[in-house]
């Protein structure tokens, strides 16, 4: 009889034990699994300068990071559905700001992207955005052809017809039209009025035909960044 006891009591010590043990932490007292959180992690906050592109503009990032590490680096990745378009690094300031510009090229078509970013590969946390890009279908036909008097006004300014005021105008209302798409450049400030007689050969020249839009926009772009010109 004795025996039997014994062993009834073993058998209700393992099985007490053995619910102990499978019931987890909370019986313990210790408490259940911590909860996910990002607040230890390396987070990115990021944008984009618009929300919708035609193929050949540039998307242009910006963001910042809330603890920066020179060890980590910042990869920017965008994809259409699930392939992957592009993925870059990109440099990362030490006060935690980042600009990075992506070329909307022949990797790209119509459709929406989504971009992911994220800081280093161990603790993180992945930042989500999207943008659209747009057939260049979309632009009106009449965006394709840079207007001739636009053309002649580049001509007479070469020749001293029209003052540089004019030229200027004609300069701005093309950028804003978006019959002519200019770089991103620097807007500088110039302390000298007088606009180099290179710039002035290069109009001439292409209101000729003699040298492209390409060469004649690196003079704009000249103007832009020596404050010439306003955008």
């Amino acid at each position: 009889m004795l025996i039997m006891i014994t062993k009834y009591f073993f058998i209700i010590s393992v099985i007490s034990l053995f619910f102990v043990f499978s019931s987890g932490p909370d019986v313990l007292g210790y408490g259940g699994p911590p909860e996910q959180t990002s607040a230890n992690n390396y987070t990115v906050e990021i944008k984009s300068d618009h929300e919708s592109y035609s193929l050949g503009d540039s998307v242009i990032f910006s963001g910042n990071v809330n603890k920066y590490d020179a060890e980590r680096s910042l990869r920017i990745s965008i994809f259409s559905g699930s392939n992957l378009a592009v993925t870059q690094k990109t440099p990362v300031d030490v006060d935690g700001t980042f600009t990075h510009e992506i070329p909307l090229n022949e990797k790209f078509s119509e459709g929406k992207f989504t971009v992911k970013a994220q800081y280093g590969n161990t603790k993180t946390t992945i930042a989500i955005i999207s943008f659209v890009v747009n057939s260049n279908d979309n632009t009106s036909s009449q965006n394709n052809k840079i207007p001739d008097w636009i053309k002649n006004n580049a001509g007479w300014w070469a020749a001293g017809d029209i003052d540089d005021s004019s030229f200027v105008q004609g300069i701005q209302f093309l950028i804003k039209e978006n019959f002519m798409k200019i770089p991103i450049t620097e807007q500088g400030s110039s302390q000298n009025n007088k606009i180099p007689d290179w710039i002035k050969n290069n109009a001439g020249w292409w209101a000729a035909g003699d040298i492209d839009d390409s060469s004649f926009v690196q003079g704009i772009q000249f103007l832009i960044k020596e404050g010439f010109m306003k955008l």
